[in-house]
């Protein structure tokens, strides 16, 4: 992603497809992340990331299920990157 008029990449939570359900990221940042009906790790839609404990729910994932990745605009991860699919 190109950084233009000082902007700095956006960035959002990945859960790729290690996640085993543990919910231990959802009970550090509830508001970042939620579990869906098959128990997976979900990231939610939120304005920013950035101050919302992301980097302790990281460093709590048992299987290193979660990083950080780039976005466009939108908020849709960039280099074909998809939630629950490994990178």
């Amino acid at each position: 992603m190109a950084i233009s008029d000082n902007k700095k990449p956006i960035r959002k939570p990945h859960v790729n497809a290690s996640c085993i359900w543990c919910s231990a990221c959802t009970a550090i940042s509830w508001d970042v992340f939620e579990l869906d009906e098959n128990g997976l790790s979900r990231v939610k839609i939120c304005e920013t990331y950035e101050g919302k404990d992301v980097d302790d729910s990281i460093a709590a994932c048992p299987v290193n299920a979660i990083s950080w990745q780039e976005t466009d605009e939108n908020g849709n991860y960039t280099n074909w990157v998809e939630e629950h699919k490994n990178i």
